[in-house]
């Protein structure tokens, strides 16, 4: 429940987040423009960390990613999924006896 005087919040998700919006002094905008910034600088340098992982250990799997990366597998998958998708990263073979490989640094 708000306040008095304050609006109620605001909740916005995405894919992956919910976002809430307390609005104060009406500083909202500002808030949420920077948390997209934040966020899109984190997942550029946790993007970055899984490659720079894989150029080294082509067969590193998705749990040993997700433990130097201090995240869950399922985070890791976002991450490889999207390179997949942009046709930077792809795998070759199975889950056991496969690879990654780099195709092109984004």
């Amino acid at each position: 429940m708000a306040e008095a005087g304050l609006p109620a919040p605001e909740y916005k998700q995405n894919e992956f987040m919910v976002y809430a919006t307390i609005r104060q002094h009406g500083d909202a905008v500002t808030t949420e423009k920077t948390t997209e910034k934040t966020t899109e600088k984190t997942t550029e340098k946790t993007t970055e960390k899984i490659l720079s992982l894989i150029l080294e250990n082509p067969n590193i799997t998705t749990e040993e990613l997700a433990r130097v990366c201090d995240m869950t597998p399922d985070g890791v998958y976002y991450h490889t999924k999207r390179l997949r998708e942009k046709g930077v990263l792809i795998r070759e073979g199975g889950r056991k006896e496969g690879r990654w490989v780099v195709v092109k640094k984004s």
